[in-house]
């Protein structure tokens, strides 16, 4: 069964349904009581606006589902494979010859470096 939740102060309702429609995944999920807490709460202390928008704020600022970090688990591992081969495969400790080029300052890999790469190795 449905709720309407109502901040009178700054005129705002909403009717949360016991289920809804996931928008990411697309799979029908129930409403948890937490949530129904939390409207409760910021209705009642005429809030309720607030919360909504700041819900929308970090849902659609937030990484995807399962990478809280916001990256991709292939593109870590791409790294770290392009680290090993930037090391080589020399014991530690051992002099170097090769002088490899230096990883970009933020750690990620660029849409040409992911090209070259997956050319390397055959993909």
């Amino acid at each position: 069964m449905s709720h309407t939740y109502r901040d009178y102060f700054n005129e705002t309702v909403v009717t949360i349904p016991d289920k809804y429609i996931n928008v990411r995944t697309g799979h029908s999920e129930a409403v948890e009581a937490k949530v129904r807490k939390e409207l409760a709460y910021h209705a009642e202390n005429n809030t309720l606006q607030h919360f909504l928008l700041s819900a929308l704020h970090q849902y659609l600022s937030a990484p995807g589902e399962g990478r809280p970090s916001g990256e991709d688990p292939v593109l870590r591992e791409l790294r770290t494979i392009k680290e090993m081969l930037t090391r080589g495969t020399r014991p530690s400790g051992a002099p170097s010859s090769y002088s490899a080029p230096a990883l970009h300052s933020s750690g990620l890999i660029d849409q040409k470096e992911l090209e070259d790469m997956l050319e390397a190795f055959g993909g």
